[in-house]
């Protein structure tokens, strides 16, 4: 992948993006690997512009540690960046696991997966492969498996 030779207050740093995901990215910097959560990404807009930059990037954790990211609004899939579907992996009523691809999207001229981020039951899916969407556009929702396991034993 890229080569960044970078250097921030006079110290060099030799950034490698190994693996890059929509939601992560896993670098390797000065030769120690890190998992990079990706809050958001957005074009950064001109430094004469009023409004700061707006890309946001959370926590960098060594690589193997787990990488905090909870889903917003339980269950709630959205789009992390601006881009098109290329394909939906599953359908309304698969049971998916965290981890498990569901969409690939074309962003930024790279192709990203979005991966569950909770087990459970796909309810919704807003979007089909060639939709264009925007960032934060919710494209499926998933019924948590806990909050399914705790219906039942109410129900019971």
């Amino acid at each position: 992948m890229r080569k960044y030779d970078l250097k921030i207050n006079d110290k060099p740093y030799s950034v490698r993006v190994l693996d890059l995901s929509a939601e992560e990215a896993e670098l390797e910097v000065n030769g120690k690997n890190y998992r990079v959560s990706i809050g958001s990404i957005t074009e950064a807009l001109p430094a004469d512009s009023e409004a700061p930059p707006l890309r946001s990037v959370s926590s960098t954790v060594p690589v193997g540690a787990p990488v905090q990211g909870a889903p917003a609004e339980a269950g709630s899939v959205r789009a992390p960046i601006p881009g098109s579907i290329m394909a939906v992996f599953v359908k309304v009523g698969d049971k998916v696991q965290a981890g498990q691809p569901l969409f690939k999207m074309e962003a930024m001229k790279m192709e990203n997966e979005i991966n569950a981020q909770l087990d459970g039951t796909v309810s919704t899916i807003q979007v089909s492969a060639g939709d264009t969407v925007n960032q934060g556009q919710e494209l499926m929702t998933i019924a948590p498996a806990a909050a399914l396991k705790n219906r039942r034993k109410t129900d019971a």
